[in-house]
């Protein structure tokens, strides 16, 4: 089969309806077609776009499909997808895409289907769907969300007002959200800097914030390179900075990949003290590593430690930040496969029951007097402030105290800790507390 980019993105998609890690897969299968410059880039925007819309894709085609989509084969499937994509999200003439898609049965030897893609394209493509009638709400979120039952349904019942402009929200304005290294320079000259490069930035919600539009990778930049700046979410980085850790702290990071808040915590550090960043495998722990190695931090022990269950020769410490695997409801807007998630581990408390575990070990890692700070980038309450709550029943020496840095506008802030919610702030879906331990 010739590659091509819609061939190359059809057999990523194939390929992640069977194991999931959409960047890992994409990647791959653009190495193994050794696709370069536009192409690759193409390649890349039909695969996310079809994750990004797979809900309002499905809806529209389902309703010219009266087998329905899941009896097709799973390269058809794909096939019908990323052409209505093409012609739906990326302004690809509807010609184009339904003709290539038809070549594109041919190549994957699905060439009695192409009668099938034709048909089915010519009407999906000019669907309107106002005028589309829903079974139920849930079924309306799964449609104009793009959203799986699931993730529909708990939004439905959770933000009643809110659940479709959470699906369609997109964070942080749609930039690259950035911190800015105080060490090297503050964010209005990063801002500046960044101009001079010929990137269009401005300060972003949170002190020491960077929105900015880059016409390739933030890392491409020589002030990347040079360490004035890492890529992360606006909410992301309010949470390490409630830990406010201090130059000559001992400070850990238990659940640290992919790193920014461990570089973040350094820089607040100046990089003095010790800060030992962790994470639960080594090749999570191989990318704070790298990261931590481009500032130049050597403040910063980098370990391989289960949280849960923490090595015995970690040190007590006077800050810790505990940012715990979550269902990732707060993040659909940077993360379209959660979307399509089955939140049956929370359900069944397989994922609440971790987080716990976290929370009790970091608990006896802190010296007396030190603070704690519990983060999730979710916005579902069983793991965020009835978490909290279930915390200090069994740790009555913690109580909830307010951190001395300003909250953007919006923030839900309450008795168990505060809540970023996307169409109330305008960052990603985020929560946070910040304890202390009683001396």
């Amino acid at each position: 089969m010739a590659a091509n980019p819609r061939a190359a993105a059809v057999s990523a998609l194939v390929r992640q309806e069977q194991d999931g890690f959409s960047n890992l897969i994409l990647d791959a299968e653009l190495k193994r077609q050794k696709l370069e410059g536009r192409d690759k880039a193409f390649a890349g925007a039909i695969f996310y776009t079809v994750l990004e819309h797979r809900g309002t894709l499905d809806y529209i085609l389902e309703q010219f499909l009266p087998k329905g989509l899941a009896k097709l084969d799973t390269p058809v499937r794909e096939i019908l997808r990323s052409a209505l994509a093409q012609a739906r999200y990326m302004q690809v003439p509807v010609s184009a895409a339904v003709n290539e898609a038809v070549k594109l049965t041919r190549s994957f030897k699905k060439s009695s289907a192409s009668g099938l893609v034709n048909a089915v394209l010519r009407k999906a493509c000019n669907y309107d769907l106002n005028t589309a009638v829903f079974a139920d709400e849930t079924q309306r979120l799964m449609a104009l969300g793009s959203a799986g039952r699931d993730v529909a349904e708990f939004l439905r019942e959770t933000y009643p007002e809110e659940a479709l402009g959470i699906l369609t929200h997109t964070a942080d304005k749609g930039l690259t959200s950035l911190r800015a290294n105080p060490l090297k320079a503050d964010a209005k000259t990063l801002c500046t800097r960044l101009a001079e490069a010929g990137v269009r930035a401005e300060e972003g919600l949170v002190p020491g914030s960077v929105l900015a539009r880059f016409e390739g990778s933030p890392a491409e930049q020589e002030l990347f390179r040079q360490g004035y700046y890492h890529v992360e979410g606006q909410a992301s980085q309010l949470a390490a900075l409630c830990v406010e850790a201090k130059p000559g702290d001992t400070v850990l990071d238990l659940c640290a990949a992919p790193g920014g808040k461990t570089l973040l915590l350094a820089e607040e550090m100046q990089a003095t003290g010790h800060l030992v960043s962790c994470d639960v495998t080594e090749n999570r722990v191989s990318l704070i590593r790298k990261a931590v190695e481009r500032m130049g931090f050597s403040n910063v022990e980098v370990r391989v430690n289960d949280a849960s269950r923490p090595a015995a020769d970690l040190p007590k410490a006077d800050r810790i930040l505990t940012d715990v695997p979550c269902s990732g409801i707060g993040i659909l807007a940077k993360k379209p496969d959660i979307r399509y998630k089955s939140l049956e581990k929370v359900r069944h408390d397989e994922l609440l029951a971790v987080q716990s575990a976290i929370l009790d070990a970091a608990a006896s890692l802190l010296k007396p007097g030190g603070q704690l700070v519990y983060s999730t980038c979710t916005i579902d309450p069983s793991e965020n402030e009835e978490q909290v709550k279930a915390f200090l029943c069994r740790h009555p020496e913690f109580t909830v105290v307010a951190p001395n840095v300003p909250f953007p506008e919006g923030m839900t802030v309450g008795e168990y800790g505060a809540l970023s919610v996307p169409t109330r702030t305008g960052m990603d879906g985020f929560f946070l507390c910040a304890m202390q331990k009683a001396e």
